[in-house]
């Protein structure tokens, strides 16, 4: 007991003195886990350092403390969650709150409760609610619906029975998270949440890398799950923000290698999650927002679904003015929220994905299906051509970094900067149909530490040569393309370096070379 004392008050000196007594603490718990200068715990199970009460104490000392609103997660897949037990702590033009796992939701018991009827939407910031308040979002709106469904008795679907228990609808979302960190956040703790119901809604930068968290609580531009690639973030507005041009680029469409990989893992582990929760006695449904591609998302991240697991949902919605929070931000508003739930309502009762709770007909939920699934089944079934964007932005089969221009920029998926600065990884898509050549030209850092680093070339998957930059020596390398991706119409130019040194002036950005032209000819 003795050492939980010590701890703990070591603990409060070390949050008010900074980081001089935090050395004090560190060398505290040391000493302490080790047994030296304090007994362990009688039965030598834990010490002072697992005190469940001290750690919430210090934890939320810590978050009060704090700045932003992210923590850090030990799962480099998940990245990130909010800190917990946040209360009104500002994100952009909202304030939230946040419960003690990090998510904008309630407290919520784990396990689950015997009795209890529980759905959880899983997604991204759609989920979370941008730009909304928490009781706006579509949980709260599907979960007022289905306790009516229950006061009201139910109806043809529920033959009338009376609720099997208390209901809830938990929000499973975190701004900027991936569809595959939203599966591996959920289906590592299924068997504590133990949901009746999962709906996972996709929507297009969802196949952006998953953003890690910063000290101070900021987003960092990096995904944990990927440390060798240093700085490198590849996400759809990353020539906006490398090179300060206009357009996005080309990952969410699937055209090259490096978007399909993105896809097919993505389905895979949509796959795998339904197949949990089924084998747990859940449901599960895929609600395909994919705006714009939504043929496309429902290819890749429906093939491993059985058909009434997947909705898709139209994307004309996302475009209308009616339902997004302003003509800039397409995330939903109020109003949007309370559509979205009216259209799950009316799937979840006509595809039976509730069969234990009582669902009665509405009007107002069978008439916003009607209008909108017929609608997302036919741009499905019809798939819009890519043929007019195609013509409007061009995708060549060179990118000279000296002078980009706004179509070569988003040719970039990420990796590079302005001035053709080369990262510890890289992601390219350029035209091919049939050029067999690769030609790479640039220059070293002039880094001395950087004499013997090797930067291995691929195109898409495949290995077709190494960089060897020295000093600031100009290179230029020829590399031959294998001909059966020679003949694909777009592949990915990747580059993998196996060190980096620190340039720019927070040291925080990673570079290699500098990259002048990447070329794809026939000799």
């Amino acid at each position: 007991m003795e050492a939980t004392l010590q701890l703990r008050r070591a603990w409060r000196v070390a949050l008010v003195s900074g980081g001089i007594a935090l050395g004090a603490l560190a060398a505290l718990v040391l000493q302490l886990s080790r047994g030296g200068g304090s007994s362990l715990e009688e039965g030598g199970e834990n010490t002072a350092l697992f005190d469940p009460e001290l750690r919430r104490e210090a934890l939320a000392e810590l978050v009060a403390r704090g700045q932003g609103v992210w923590d850090s997660h030990p799962d480099a897949t998940v990245a990130r969650l909010l800190q917990p037990n946040l209360k009104g702590r500002a994100l952009e033009a909202i304030t939230i709150d946040s419960n003690e796992w990090g998510l904008r939701e309630r407290s919520f018991a784990l396990p689950k409760p015997a009795g209890t009827t529980r759905v959880v939407i899983l997604g991204d910031s759609f989920v979370m609610g941008y730009g909304v308040k928490a009781e706006d979002r579509v949980g709260v709106h599907l979960e007022q619906l289905l306790r009516e469904d229950a006061a009201a008795g139910g109806g043809s679907a529920g033959g009338g029975a009376a609720a099997p228990g208390p209901i809830e609808c938990l929000h499973f979302g975190v701004n900027t998270w991936n569809l595959v960190a939203e599966c591996a956040f959920l289906r590592r703790q299924l068997t504590l949440v133990q949901p009746d119901l999962v709906v996972q809604i996709a929507i297009r930068n969802d196949l952006d890398d998953n953003p890690g968290a910063r000290g101070m609580g900021a987003l960092g531009m990096w995904w944990p799950r990927a440390p060798e690639r240093a700085d490198t973030f590849l996400f759809v507005e990353a020539p906006r923000f490398a090179f300060g041009t206009r357009e996005n680029n080309w990952l969410l469409f699937g055209l090259d290698w490096e978007s399909q990989s993105r896809f097919d893992e993505a389905g895979r582990e949509i796959g795998r999650l339904a197949r949990a929760v089924g084998a747990a006695g859940g449901k599960y449904l895929l609600f395909n927002s994919y705006s714009g591609l939504l043929a496309t998302a429902q290819g890749y991240l429906a093939r491993e679904l059985a058909p009434e697991q997947s909705v898709p949902f139209p994307s004309s919605f996302n475009k209308d003015e009616r339902y997004r929070n302003s003509r800039s931000d397409a995330h939903w508003n109020r109003a949007g929220h309370e559509q979205a739930a009216l259209f799950l309502h009316e799937v979840i009762r006509t595809r039976g994905l509730l069969p234990k709770w009582p669902l009665r007909e509405r009007p107002a939920a069978a008439a916003v299906a009607a209008e909108l699934l017929p609608e997302a089944e036919r741009e499905v079934a019809k798939p819009a051509t890519l043929k007019g964007l195609l013509e409007r932005r061009t995708i060549a089969s060179a990118i000279d970094f000296r002078r980009i221009d706004a179509d070569a920029a988003a040719q970039v998926h990420g990796g590079v900067i302005r001035g053709g600065l080369l990262s510890a990884y890289a992601s390219l898509i350029l035209r091919c149909e049939g050029r067999t050549q690769l030609g790479i030209a640039g220059r070293g850092l002039g880094r001395r530490e950087l004499d013997g680093v090797k930067v291995a070339v691929f195109v898409d998957a495949t290995q077709v040569g190494v960089l060897e930059p020295r000093g600031a020596e100009p290179f230029a390398a020829t590399f031959v393309v294998p001909p059966e991706l020679a003949a694909k119409t777009f592949v990915s130019v990747r580059f993998q370096a196996d060190d980096f040194a620190y340039t720019l002036p927070d040291l925080r950005t990673c570079q290699v070379a500098v990259l002048a032209t990447v070329e794809l000819a026939t000799p």
